[in-house]
């Protein structure tokens, strides 16, 4: 079970997490409306840090897109907006990361809507749908994926806290293709500022 710790944004909170959990990725938020926006933080610094890190839009240009890959050392583009199949498929092959599409989901999935995304995106992300893109500290019905139907493996998250690690491993264990959790603002001291020892205990339970 693979770990995505999202929203960090503090030099030193992201060096004591990379020495103590070292999760698989690390997301960084490049959205001006998010209380987690990476703003007047030293790229120099945070791109010399060895994690894989995620560098998070919504309906970004690609151009600020390679931009920021390029200052803050990304490996992987998570697009969280209404990003088209072809917006998606231009990022991936012009910037040449790996890519997480994400879908935010309320009530419903029409599947039919992400097949087009299939052979661009590397994960898709499923989280709870909010006006903000993310943070919401909401869990969406995980039941609604129970019909997942490709082979693409994917990201959980929404909502998720230190109380739902057998939760998620039960989860997977009905669905294969349940790749990883993205985690966020139910590991926080405040936004952006992530309680390390609650995510390594996470980790723990859940690998």
């Amino acid at each position: 079970m693979k770990l995505k710790v999202c929203g960090m944004r503090e030099p030193d909170n992201i060096q004591a997490l990379v020495d103590e959990v070292r999760p698989d990725w690390m997301g960084l938020i490049f959205y001006p409306p998010s209380p987690r926006y990476v703003f007047g933080k030293p790229a120099p610094l945070i791109s010399r840090i060895e994690i894989k890190k995620v560098g998070v839009f919504v309906d970004e240009h690609i151009s600020s897109i390679r931009k920021t890959a390029q200052e803050f050392g990304l490996s992987t583009i998570q697009m969280h907006g209404k990003e088209t199949a072809e917006e998606v498929k231009t990022v991936k092959e012009e910037i040449g990361l790996e890519v997480f599409k994400v879908f935010s989901v309320s009530e419903k999935i029409d599947w039919t809507n992400l097949e087009a995304y299939l052979p661009y995106a590397d994960y898709f992300l499923f989280d709870t749908f909010t006006k903000d893109h993310g943070g919401s500290g909401k869990r969406f019905n995980w039941e609604l994926l129970i019909d997942y139907p490709f082979d693409k493996p994917f990201l959980l998250s929404g909502g998720i806290s230190p109380s739902n690690a057998q939760d998620i491993l039960k989860f997977g264990q009905l669905l294969p293709q349940l790749a990883g959790v993205d985690i966020n603002s139910g590991f926080e001291v405040s936004p952006g500022l992530k309680d390390v020892k609650k995510v390594k205990e996470f980790k723990d339970k859940i690998q």
